[in-house]
């Protein structure tokens, strides 16, 4: 299941989030090996200060099993910040109801299927719920391989471009109903798997 985190609710989830960014040093740092900014076990960067959402994945022991991060293109975020070289010259998304999404982060071998479909219906569902038409992120080429086969193929995609040596796209996908159906069909979720719905119209979603 999934918890959202708005800023108004960070004192609450201080220690989860705590857990998250310990997560994202494990997956970025040390598995991936990205060039990431680490600090005392966790990996933090400028945009954690812009009050992002965050979505926060629990598994079946309710222990942490993934994470996600959310900020409008109204403000600082990474696609015109850090890699505006996958828009080609093209003008960045600068609009309310577009969102970026980005530092998604899953453990666990044999669970980071379904912890990634969960993921991609919450942040489907929070998005209905709050208006957000569009979603835009920034993947490897695993993502690229993997997001169609969760039922998320992106409506547009960039060209592959390097950075940090590996291939990487970015994409925009539609936060409507149909996304939400689709994604649900392929992982075979029937209904919310949002626990926590600090704002969430369940009569929307369900």
């Amino acid at each position: 299941m999934i918890d959202v985190v708005t800023p108004d609710l960070y004192l609450a989830y201080a220690e989860e989030l705590r857990l998250m960014f310990q997560q994202r040093y494990r997956v970025f740092k040390r598995r991936l090996g990205w060039n990431v900014t680490a600090r005392d076990g966790e990996e933090r960067d400028q945009f954690d200060d812009c009050y992002p959402i965050y979505l926060l994945a629990f598994d079946e022991a309710r222990r942490l099993a993934g994470s996600w991060r959310f900020l409008p293109t109204t403000g600082p975020y990474m696609l015109r910040n850090v890699f505006p070289q996958l828009l080609r010259g093209a003008r960045a998304p600068y609009h309310p109801l577009i969102w970026e999404g980005s530092r998604f982060a899953v453990e666990g071998r044999g669970a980071r299927r379904r912890t990634s479909s969960e993921l991609l219906c919450a942040v489907t569902e929070t998005c209905i719920a709050l208006g957000i038409r569009e979603l835009i992120t920034v993947y490897d080429a695993r993502m690229e391989r993997l997001l169609p086969r969760l039922g998320c193929p992106p409506k547009w995609q960039s060209l592959a471009a390097r950075v940090n040596g590996e291939a990487a796209y970015t994409g925009r996908f539609d936060m409507d109903h149909e996304t939400l159906a689709s994604l649900r069909a392929v992982a075979g979720i029937q209904h919310s798997v949002i626990r926590n719905a600090p704002f969430h119209d369940e009569a929307a979603v369900a």
